[in-house]
């Protein structure tokens, strides 16, 4: 095997442990900062992709929301953890 193929088998193993989310954090943030006019049964058990999704278009202000959101991509990770694995 070639050192390109060897470094790219190395990344490729690597990545799924480069980003891993925190759920009892995403819980925290959850407690702290949407619990007050959100349940968690309005978005429990949907996919991590489609919550991201939500999260980001909720920072970035394309979906409106009071008061306006302000998470870095580490606590977006964190909530939709939480809640895609919430009941």
């Amino acid at each position: 095997m070639n050192r390109i193929s060897v470094a790219c088998a190395v990344v490729a193993l690597a990545l799924p442990f480069a980003a891993v989310a925190d759920g009892k954090a995403g819980k925290a943030k959850w407690d702290a900062a949407c619990a007050d006019c959100h349940e968690v049964s309005e978005y429990a058990g949907q996919p991590v992709a489609d919550l991201t999704k939500t999260l980001k278009a909720l920072v970035a202000d394309t979906i409106k929301h009071k008061p306006k959101l302000k998470l870095t991509d580490a606590e977006i990770a964190n909530l939709a953890a939480f809640l895609s694995t919430a009941k």
